[in-house]
């Protein structure tokens, strides 16, 4: 293996901790720097050279101290919070003056074994071992491993999405289709929602009414979220009912028909929102309705009896529109809601499920937490214990936002199952580029000895692990380990390592 560095500066190991931000990256400056993270220590085994290289017989040939890491294998997962990182040392042509991990001096045992335990800190775990001997060549060892607590795979993230929702979401007072109440709107417009009244016979006070003809000209809707509850008014104008009336018993012999007719017919309503078994319902708990502008015109009446059905239809007006904002409300606002609980398509290789955990209504705002869980579909085999790292804290507090309409927040696990679960697929697994292209996200020709190269192979052996910024201008850390590179030169010869 060549040196570590050409400078007498010892490597710094955890300064080599790979770190992408932003989320949105190009392989373009990693490509770039692939010589100097070389150059920095990174494991790199150059299989395949047959070059033969001539040794002027003036010049000793020497020979490097050997170096074995036994534990922790290369691209394991370790749920434990410690571990210990041990090997094997063996002299070249001179003795081994120091063996260090991560930079710390370790000793080592006659038979030149060593050992050293050593606490993780959860997430991807950068591992550097160097030995180096009383003429200063080295040999190192670099590897990577996912350290911490995990979510098996597809297994339940528990409020993986904070969503809030305020007023305007509800109700824009726009008429565009953009929020629920203009979908409560659009729908008792629905010719077909009169189907609930019509045909329906109501029997009161011995006497049958079934409406035979319903419209109204348009439907307004204000939904305001309240402590606990939404308060719904729902005006229907210019109301026309039609009746047919037929008298039972005493009034048997009464048989007409009546014309019904409101300028405004308003209902309001109070509607609790309840949840079951991750599902939305809504049930209005209090509804009145007020008719203005009512008249009603009977076909034929009887002496004495205008006034009393005249009464009665007006009541059957109002328990009509009363039923048939009742049901609209009951349906729309639930699925209205229901759609916050996202059910995403992740294509046909990952599979994710959402579930609402809870649900709560302010004054202001409708506030979920829902539980997720992401799997891939098809799969390649993984380590033992491999799953996405978990991490533990408080969520954010509510109010999410103090003035966005839609506000989430993810968890950081949701994201590393979204990513582990990607990586599960092995999708990331020996991806082929051709040569030109890496070249050309470079910015340049691979340089020499990476280029010229006609294949480059790369596989992630790790997931990717994102992680709260430690720089506050930045949305996220990604950080990236066991990131092995092929690269198949036109010269035929192959270098084959690892980042």
């Amino acid at each position: 293996m060549p040196p570590a560095s050409q400078g007498d500066e010892p490597v710094t190991w955890n300064a080599a901790y790979f770190r992408i931000l932003k989320l949105h990256c190009t392989l373009a400056p990693v490509i770039t720097l692939l010589p100097f993270l070389l150059a920095c220590g990174s494991e790199s085994e150059f299989k395949n050279h047959e070059e033969t290289v001539e040794v002027p017989s003036n010049v000793a040939q020497v020979d490097l101290p050997r170096l074995k890491v036994e534990s922790p294998e290369r691209g394991s997962f370790d749920t434990s919070g410690a571990g210990k990182i041990a090997g094997q040392v063996g002299p070249g042509t001179a003795p081994i003056s120091v063996v260090k991990i991560n930079g710390q001096e370790v000793p080592t045992e006659p038979d030149g074994s060593f050992g050293q335990e050593y606490d993780w800190s959860p997430g991807i775990q950068i591992i550097g071992v160097r030995v180096e001997d009383e003429d200063g060549e080295r040999a190192v060892d670099g590897r990577a491993i996912q350290a911490g607590p995990v979510y098996g795979p597809g297994q339940w993230v528990t409020g993986a999405l904070r969503i809030e929702i305020d007023t305007d979401i509800l109700d824009d007072d726009d008429p565009e289709i953009d929020d629920i109440a203009a979908l409560l709107e659009a729908a008792l417009e629905d010719p077909s929602m009169l189907d609930l009244v019509v045909g329906h016979e109501i029997e009161v006070s011995g006497f049958s009414f079934i409406p035979t003809h319903m419209d109204f000209a348009w439907a307004d809707v204000d939904l305001v979220p309240g402590d606990g509850i939404l308060q719904a008014e729902v005006v229907l104008n210019e109301v026309d009912i039609e009746f047919d009336i037929e008298g039972s018993g005493i009034f048997s012999w009464v048989s007409t028909t009546a014309t019904a007719r409101a300028d405004q017919a308003e209902v309001g309503a109070e509607v609790a929102v309840i949840t079951t078994g991750g599902n939305i319902h809504t049930q209005p708990t209090w509804v009145e309705a007020d008719l203005v502008g009512f008249e009603v015109t009977l076909d034929w009446f009887p002496d004495g009896l205008e006034d009393t059905l005249a009464d009665l239809t007006e009541g059957l007006v109002e328990d009509a529109v009363v039923g048939l904002a009742s049901t609209v409300i009951e349906d729309t606002v639930a699925s209205g809601l229901q759609a916050f609980v996202v059910q995403m398509e992740l294509g046909e290789d990952l599979e994710m499920e959402a579930a609402l955990s809870e649900l709560e209504v302010v004054r202001d705002a409708v506030r979920f937490v829902i539980d997720t869980r992401i799997e891939a579909l098809t799969t390649m085999p993984i380590p033992s214990n491999a799953g996405s790292l978990k991490r533990y804290g408080e969520p954010p507090a509510w109010p999410l936002s103090e003035s966005a309409r839609l506000a989430v927040a993810v968890d950081d696990d949701f994201i590393n199952q979204l990513a582990f679960a990607f990586w599960h697929t092995g999708l990331l697994k020996d991806v082929s580029l051709p040569g030109i292209a890496v070249g050309g996200m470079a910015g340049s020709a691979l340089p020499p000895p990476l280029g010229p190269a006609d294949n480059v192979l790369l596989s992630l052996d790790l997931p990717p692990i994102a992680s709260p910024p430690r720089d506050v201008s930045f949305d996220a850390d990604i950080s990236i380990g066991e990131w092995r590179m092929r690269f198949e030169r036109t010269d035929g010869e192959v270098l084959d390592f690892s980042v």
